[in-house]
């Protein structure tokens, strides 16, 4: 039965306690007809705030002021989402048991709890790929994913795979920490690199590893002579377009091009480097030690890295030479020497974004201003300031700085939206702060970015406009959304999937959480939050308690009784597979299986130098002893008709040919010396 109560009515119905009289009775159900003559009144339902934020534990913060700091918790803000950004729900993505252990014979147990280093969507978004300071890869798939349930209650997703990177049989220098990785176009390939020289490129599955890239001469400092990366290696990167090119820079300061076609040049079983893309310089004209980040553009034409002295350089991908000069440079990005630890394009290629680990902001470029001024205008600005403060760049060339954003790993990065509107980016925590509490938490802030405006053509022959150029400062941004994310954590890793519209961060703490919105996200997470976790039935919970132990349970588990034999199932009982008009036709031509003899040779093939041409040994032997027309020579001699055949010839030299005597000498030798002499002898008178 269903009950309709009317909750603005004023009367008040028994209570429970009352003695079930007539009276009582006759009441409840006059008050039941009266409520079905007014109108319903629903109380709205409101979800509590961690199903809304998404993330357990965390909470979103809506700062529509541009910076005064008076966020509040809006839940209405919330659930209209006017950025329309994918954030109300999310899942959990644990980093696996630490029952792994490396593959480089040490056997070194591979932590749970170590810090996300990379992180990556694949191109097509079905899988996503973490890699952590312990060395290892984990695979995560949406599509194959199953929720498991922790202690806590909480709902979490493993990875299918654990791959441990180090597995190079060459290199004997120990374990390294996992810096960069990126996928190829196709999604068929991955670049991995390590704090060791030598990348390397695996397949999708992890399991095999197509090609080890080959170490330089580490006593050669001419970095364009060697053959490979003398340090370690700060960036990869695939080209957007094809497939067997692929960039990487290390802390050698180079940038070298691969090929991974297959067709490239091998030493020692490892790839050599296709060429050398540049060599970076600082602002001096002095060689760049480091390359701390490499980003390609979307159409692959060019490539912008960012350098230990604080510049920010956009070289030119083709070429045979070694390039000396960039096609644009900003020097002193973020103010003096901070080093540049990130950058990134966005989905157009038409801005930069670059990040460091010295401060707390995140910088927004324009590439065409970069390439057109060459690093000139950076110049300009900060040449007349050299003292502490800091320096200033050209608004045009500077488009915004986003704020609050402390970076104190390496590994921090940002990522722009798909529409290129939106940044988002993690902050850090100290983790010497001994204050260890829930208000203590890593962070994911969203800036919305300024719209670039389109410059009007003046006149000839008239005044510049320049009144909107100089009122145009570079933009101070303060985050428009900001979410709790990690408990007692560092957010280092960002990744924001155009097509999906789903992001993903890792934190410092090992896990990896992956945010959505039912209606603006796609596929991906949505696949996997979709799959319930199988509940377990009273009898599963009765067998699994009465099950035996010991060696009784390995006999009555399902490992012993794996392997079934069907008696017709073996070999000896199997029957052939029935031939068919193919297969027949197949072994009639195989000369081995039906035992064809020797056929003629023709087409002129010449066989043997005395033979003859056209014509085999057998053919020979029978055309010359005339089998066809020999008689049958039975009761005759045999030696008298051989002796047919040798009539008229001879088969000797004619030096025995008869009884011809030859003289070969008329007079011995002595009789020859004895007549010399004699005729030397004078005569005497």
């Amino acid at each position: 039965q269903i009950q309709f109560i009317n909750l603005n009515s004023t009367e008040q119905t028994p209570t429970v306690e009352e003695a079930p009289t007539r009276q009582s009775r006759e009441a409840q159900i006059a008050a039941m007809i009266a409520s079905f003559d007014a109108d319903p009144v629903y109380k709205p339902y409101v979800p509590p705030e961690e199903e809304v934020s998404g993330v357990t534990g965390c909470g979103l913060t809506d700062t529509t002021n541009n910076g005064t700091g008076k966020g509040t918790d809006t839940t209405s803000d919330q659930r209209n989402n006017k950025y329309n950004l994918p954030i109300t729900a999310s899942i959990s993505l644990t980093p696996g048991s630490n029952s792994f252990t490396s593959a480089d014979g040490t056997n070194t147990p591979l932590q749970a709890n170590s810090s996300v280093s990379a992180l990556c969507f694949e191109p097509s978004g079905g899988r996503i790929v973490a890699g952590h300071r312990d060395g290892s890869l984990r695979f995560y798939d949406f599509n194959g994913m199953k929720p498991q349930t922790s202690s806590s209650s909480e709902v979490s997703y493993p990875p299918f795979r654990i791959v441990d990177s180090d597995n190079d049989p060459l290199d004997s220098t120990g374990r390294h920490v996992l810096t960069c990785l990126n996928p190829s176009p196709s999604g068929a390939q991955w670049i991995v690199g390590t704090t060791s020289s030598q990348p390397k490129v695996i397949d999708r599955e992890g399991r095999t590893t197509l090609f080890y890239f080959l170490k330089g001469d580490t006593y050669v400092t001419d970095s364009s002579n060697t053959k490979g990366h003398t340090a370690g290696v700060t960036g990869v990167a695939f080209h957007p377009l094809v497939k067997d090119t692929c960039w990487t820079c290390g802390l050698d300061g180079s940038i070298r091009q691969w090929d991974v076609s297959g067709r490239g040049k091998t030493q020692f079983k490892k790839l050599v480097c296709q060429k050398v893309v540049g060599k970076c310089k600082n602002e001096k004209g002095q060689r760049t030690q480091i390359v701390s980040s490499l980003s390609v553009h979307p159409s692959g034409r060019k490539i912008v890295v960012g350098t230990s002295c604080g510049s920010i350089q956009i070289w030119n991908c083709f070429g045979s030479s070694v390039s000396t000069r960039p096609l644009g440079a900003v020097y002193s990005a973020h103010g003096g020497t901070k080093p540049v630890t990130f950058v990134t394009f966005s989905g157009d290629g038409e801005r930069i974004a670059s990040r460091s680990d010295s401060d707390d902001t995140v910088r927004v470029w324009d590439v065409n201003r970069i390439e057109k001024g060459s690093g000139s205008i950076s110049r300009k600005f900060n040449g007349s300031k050299r003292g502490g403060e800091e320096e200033q760049h050209s608004p045009e060339l500077l488009l915004a700085i986003c704020k609050g954003l402390p970076a104190l790993n390496e590994s921090a990065n940002c990522a722009f939206g798909p529409d290129g509107k939106m940044l988002c980016a993690g902050s850090s925590i100290d983790p010497r702060a001994k204050v260890v509490s829930s208000d203590v938490c890593g962070k994911i802030k969203f800036y919305q970015l300024p719209e670039t405006e389109k410059k009007s053509k003046s006149k000839e022959g008239g005044p510049k406009s320049s009144s909107s150029a100089s009122k145009k400062e570079t933009s101070i941004l303060d985050p428009v959304v900001v979410l709790n994310a990690a408990p007692n954590a560092s957010v280092l890793g960002v990744a924001w999937h155009p097509k999906l519209n789903q992001v993903a961060f890792g934190t410092s703490n090992g896990m990896i959480q992956v945010l959505y919105d039912n209606k603006l996200s796609s596929k991906g997470a949505l696949i996997a939050a979709s799959r319930s976790i199988r509940q377990s039935d009273g009898l599963s919970e009765l067998l699994r308690s009465r099950a035996p132990t010991g060696s009784a349970a390995y006999l009555t588990s399902s490992s012993a009784h794996d392997n079934i034999i069907v008696p017709n199932a073996l070999p000896i009982f199997r029957e052939e597979p029935k031939a068919t008009r193919k297969t027949k036709e197949r072994e009639r031509k195989d000369p081995e299986k039906t035992k064809m003899p020797e056929p003629p040779v023709t087409g002129g093939i010449k066989t043997g130098a005395t033979v003859g041409g056209g014509i085999t040994f057998s053919q020979y032997v029978k055309t010359n002893a005339n089998y066809g027309n020999n008689k049958n020579i039975a009761g005759r001699d045999p030696r008298a008709e051989l002796f047919k055949y040798n009539e008229g010839k001879s088969f000797a030299s004619k030096a025995y040919e008869g009884d011809i005597q030859k003289v070969l000498a008329d007079k011995t030798v002595e009789e020859e010396e004895e007549e010399m002499k004699s005729r030397k002898r004078p005569k005497n008178k």
